[in-house]
């Protein structure tokens, strides 16, 4: 299978790349630091035989996101899973930002997964079973103080994914949108909670690839993991 993995290059975007090349999968890596996608590029080709590509993906950079898009279509593969992963955490008080903040923010958790769904649209219908898996986050279902522009991104993110999966399953294309608790990466520092409790990348990245591996009649189309919380 092709899968196509934005924000491949943090946390959880290596470890699900490494999980689906470990299983022989080809991936193509999309992510903002060149230098960080070659290397992963490498680590994962020196220990998994499979194919390996990746591009530039940078939302402020509309004319080269065009770029990378067209040029994974021009591979002429069937994608059988897009995983949008990349996100950003801005953490504060709303009034103490400005609106670049909300609008960065916004341009990266929601706008950047819609504009990949549209853009490899074609290559992922010509599958007939194509996949779209967004990440949402607990806060998708709930508002948290210091997180307004993320909570808000996060809402729209899983009202997309709902529209989209029920506008593109006649063309045989299902979108699921998994909304984990707080996951042991950078982006959880600014947080004051018992990192002991959060969500490791590994077994995050396999709940990605499990609700990716049902291909009968089962879908799983929603997904909440929660952390395990013992008080």
């Amino acid at each position: 299978m092709n899968i196509v993995i934005s924000g491949a290059t943090g946390g959880v975007g290596v470890a699900t790349a490494k999980l689906f090349a470990s299983k022989g999968h080809c991936i193509i890596l999309l992510g903002r630091d060149i230098k960080k996608l070659s290397k992963l590029t490498q680590d994962i080709t020196k220990q998994h035989k499979v194919e390996v590509s990746f591009f530039k993906c940078d939302i402020d950079n509309r004319d080269e996101l065009s770029s990378s898009i067209k040029k994974i279509n021009e591979l002429n593969i069937d994608i059988d899973i897009l995983i949008n992963i990349s996100g950003i955490f801005p953490y504060g008080l709303v009034l103490n930002q400005n609106e670049r903040v909300f609008d960065n923010c916004m341009d990266v958790n929601l706008k950047l997964p819609y504009l990949l769904s549209l853009g490899l649209f074609d290559s992922i219908k010509k599958n007939e079973g194509g996949k779209i898996i967004n990440i949402g986050s607990s806060s998708s279902y709930s508002g948290f103080k210091n997180t307004v522009a993320y909570c808000a991104s996060k809402h729209a993110l899983l009202g997309l994914s709902r529209a989209l999966n029920d506008e593109w399953r006649d063309h045989g294309i299902s979108v699921h949108c998994i909304s984990p608790g707080t996951i042991d990466t950078e982006m959880a520092k600014p947080l004051s909670q018992d990192s002991s409790t959060y969500i490791t990348v590994e077994e995050f990245s396999q709940l990605i690839y499990d609700v990716t591996s049902y291909n009968g009649n089962m879908i799983v189309d929603e997904v909440r993991a929660v952390r395990r919380i013992i008080r």
